[in-house]
Formats: C-alpha cells, structure tokens, sequence
C-alpha cells in the first residue's frame, strides 16, 4: 500500500492523468513487481484487495486495450525522474517477454546509472531473433525525440549490434559508440594494399597483444582489450 501511495505522488506531478486511473497505474506495476509476471489471470488476483478477480482482470484489458499512451511524452518523464544527469550513457539490447503464451520480442534503448539500466524508449520487433539496421535505427531515432544526441555520452550495444549500415548511421548522427565485437568478427587492415586486396583478421589478432583496460586505435576507432 505504501507503494502505490508513493508511487501514485510521484506519478501525479508529472503525468496529466486523474487519481484512479494514477492509481491503478501504481497498484499494476506493484504486481508485475512482485509477482515477475505478465500473466494478466495472475496479476488480477493481487490488483486490488477486496475487489473480485474477474472485475479486475476487466480493469487491466480495459487498460491495456483502449488507453492511448504517448509513449514520447512518457519517456521524457521517464527521464526527469532518472537520478542521471546529462550526459548519459545509453544501453541498447534486446530482450523476449511474453504475453500469456506469445512471445514478444522487444528492442530496448535504456540509459545506465550505476549499473542499473532503465528503460526510456522500445520498440516491438515484428518477428524473433536477432534485429535488424533498419529496426536498430528506428529504436534510437525513437530515443532521439526524447534525449537529445548531444546529451549522450556514449552508446554502448553488445556483439548483436555489429552491422556496418548501423556503426555508419551512429557515426552520421556523430554519437559516440562502445560495441562489443565476437572474437571472429574480422577487421580490414589498415595499410592501403591490405585494403585494396580486401585482407582482414579475427578481431582476437588485434587484442591479443593488449593488457586489460589498454586500447589500440585501428584506422580510426580504438579496439579495447
């Protein structure tokens, strides 16, 4: 209860919404919190106490079906309740729910605060599996309008994250990018004959030489061991 009081203020000074619908608000992520669940059967048995199962499992589709959130506006509140302050250090991955039995795939741009990522913008990928340029794009481009690029420090993406249309479009929008690379993943050598022949090597070649937290700039971007 001291929860959903708490978290209904909060919510109450910077959201244009009326207390009940405030409330349900705070009393629904109280209970995804607890139960780790999205399975709505569940969560409609702890939304409310006193309150029968099915009036709740009502309120929660009602919800979910027929509220139109502008999730831009949503994230730029997100944002001014972060203890982070410009510049930020955004985390971009992907990760797989699921509602009820069907899996939803979700591209996920969060900003990093002692090592905790919280979550400002998404995107809900079309199929499974790895994402694509194109959906990796729209995901920041959808960050964008809620952060400004010149207030990120640094976007950091794991070895999913390696397409060369990506890195490019990172590099045109001029913001700044840490990216894990898989140990195979080979990397053209810089002299011009190695680039005219189309010469590369595993990425591990270039690291093996370096002692941890040492880097070795390549053409350009520095390779950190």
């Amino acid at each position: 209860m001291q929860y959903v009081e708490s978290m209904t203020s909060v919510l109450s000074n910077h959201l244009g919404w009326h207390r009940a619908r405030l409330k349900f608000v705070a009393r629904f992520t109280s209970a995804l919190l607890k139960l780790t669940t999205t399975n709505l059967r569940e969560i409609a048995v702890t939304l409310k106490a006193g309150v029968k199962e099915e009036s709740s499992y009502r309120s929660i589709r009602r919800f979910l079906s027929d509220y139109e959130i502008d999730f831009a506006m949503l994230g730029r509140r997100l944002v001014r309740l972060l203890p982070q302050k410009p510049p930020y250090r955004v985390v971009l991955d992907r990760t797989e729910w699921h509602f009820g039995q069907t899996p939803v795939n979700v591209l996920m741009v969060a900003i990093a605060h002692r090592g905790i990522a919280f979550p400002v913008s998404w995107t809900v990928l079309k199929e499974g599996g790895i994402s694509s340029a194109e959906e990796q794009c729209k995901a920041l481009e959808r960050f964008f309008a809620v952060v400004d690029p010149s207030d990120v420090e640094v976007v950091l993406a794991d070895r999913e994250f390696i397409s060369a249309k990506w890195l490019r479009w990172l590099q045109g929008h001029k913001v700044p990018f840490v990216v894990r690379l898989r140990s195979d993943r080979r990397i053209g050598l810089a002299s011009q004959d190695s680039l005219r022949k189309g010469l590369s090597l595993p990425a591990r070649m270039f690291a093996q030489p370096l002692a941890t937290r040492e880097e070795n700039v390549l053409g350009g971007g520095a390779l950190f061991a």
